[in-house]
């Protein structure tokens, strides 16, 4: 239990930390620097989740970019081409589920509930790893 309160401290640190940076990062360069186009296709989460959420998918499951997106020939994070990517999209959508259901099943409000995130079955890994349950302890 220990280690899963810590996976999830770790997974929200991240998260948090990700949306810091890329608060920072959405805005325009010092001398004059554009600011990066506005994304493109999104379906699940809003404009200013994008690059938090980017972040945390590579904290939590240990890829890059073009594990769900398309780079070559040309970079354009909108195609919807690759199978991982519609795979996020779905368990986006389970993991807001399964948060609005911890909420509105404790009575609490979201920010005073340890909430489901990536990284919490992932664990670093792009395929989460299930754990195969001992076999019962013999009886005497």
């Amino acid at each position: 239990m220990n280690r899963l309160i810590r996976v999830l401290v770790c997974g929200m640190t991240a998260w948090l930390m990700a949306s810091a940076a890329g608060v920072a990062s959405a805005q325009p360069a010092a001398g004059g620097g554009q600011a990066p186009p506005p994304p493109k296709n999104l379906q699940v989460l809003k404009p200013e989740q994008v690059l938090p959420a980017m972040r945390a998918f590579t904290f939590a499951l240990g890829v890059q970019c073009n594990y769900c997106h398309v780079m070559e020939p040309t970079r354009d994070m909108a195609l919807d081409d690759k199978q991982t990517k519609k795979t996020a999209r779905a368990i986006l959508q389970m993991v807001n589920h399964v948060n609005e259901m911890i909420v509105s099943g404790t009575g609490k409000a979201a920010a005073d509930v340890t909430s489901v995130q990536c990284a919490t079955c992932h664990r670093g890994k792009a395929i989460p790893e299930t754990p195969v349950a001992p076999p019962p302890a013999p009886r005497p």
